[in-house]
């Protein structure tokens, strides 16, 4: 069972939110017996700001989904037919929540895509359901299906792993533009660093076994992590670096190189060899054949094959 968390909400106007604008959306009369509502995102986590906004997901059968969708759109409640996402314009946010938080957003998805996500170890809406606070939920028709989530497969975790390893090292080896050719390769430059750090921010989650967020939470909530809590700080750094945060007065590309070689180059960084290490031990610990391990980049042709999941 879910441990209450602190979303910095009142709960009283939270229904009073659900009751007005979720429970009145035109196209069925029984929104009680078939809405699933969730709190998710930063307030499900109790990680949030006071300025967060409020995420909320509405979840239904298929039926349901598309009696409201249609409706909806037909009210001009939603500008698209396809998908439903609302967002409360900012009168309407003050009138629930007051002026200082972000715009209260609701989306509404019919159950069997939740499913189908969970069936294929989707990371990120796993990360979400997962770690969803549920509101209300007639019959449990989520919870049962979240109940369903185990952990990911022996065999699919080791293949999430090994693709997010190697896509960390694609970006430093394959899209950095080592040679500085022109000013036009700064944008793949600084973007090959953010990429890098990202995929390994996933990582840190990954050889624990767990679902990683979306990208805007990856490096606050991978400090939760056993390799997030050592090496943050040192990829935050590489950041800072590429972005001219720190050392502003250097030229731009012996920053952008300084912030690589201290996450990717082992023989000339000690702070890089020592994070490639931890991970190499994570992946062994957490299944990866130590075969492939020492192999590493080797295994490139895994990745660009498709074999491990999409190519970069």
């Amino acid at each position: 069972m879910q441990q209450p968390v602190d979303s910095g909400i009142d709960p009283a106007t939270l229904q009073r939110f659900i009751a007005e604008k979720i429970f009145t959306l035109p196209g069925i009369s029984n929104h009680q017996e078939v809405f699933t509502v969730l709190l998710t995102g930063s307030r499900a986590i109790g990680q949030h700001a006071p300025e967060s906004d409020v995420d909320i997901d509405v979840l239904c059968p298929r039926e349901a989904y598309e009696a409201v969708l249609q409706a909806s759109y037909i009210a001009g409640l939603i500008s698209t037919d396809k998908s439903f996402f609302c967002l409360m314009p900012d009168e309407e946010k003050a009138h629930f929540f007051g002026e200082g938080m972000a715009n209260p957003h609701f989306s509404i998805t019919p159950l069997d895509v939740v499913a189908q996500q969970l069936r294929d170890y989707e990371d990120v809406p796993l990360w979400i359901w997962t770690n969803a606070q549920v509101i209300t939920d007639p019959g449990e028709q989520f919870q049962r299906m979240r109940e369903g989530f185990r952990g990911y497969p022996p065999d699919v975790l080791i293949r999430k792993i090994k693709h997010r390893w190697l896509l960390a090292g694609y970006a430093g080896v394959d899209i950095y533009p080592h040679h500085h050719s022109s000013d036009d390769d700064l944008l793949p430059a600084i973007t090959a660093v953010q990429t890098r750090v990202n995929e390994l921010l996933r990582f840190f989650f990954l050889v624990e076994g767990q679902p990683f967020p979306y990208s805007k939470r990856l490096l606050r909530l991978s400090k939760m992590t056993a390799l997030g809590r050592e090496f943050c700080p040192l990829l935050q750094h590489a950041v800072s670096l590429a972005l001219g945060i720190i050392s502003p007065e250097c030229p731009v590309w012996e920053r952008l190189d300084e912030a690589l070689t201290s996450i990717l180059c082992e023989d000339i960084s000690p702070e890089a060899s020592r994070m490639a290490r931890a991970c190499e031990q994570a992946m062994i610990t957490a299944g990866v054949d130590p075969a492939w391990v020492a192999a590493d980049y080797d295994n490139v042709d895994e990745l660009l094959r498709g074999e491990l999941g999409p190519t970069p």
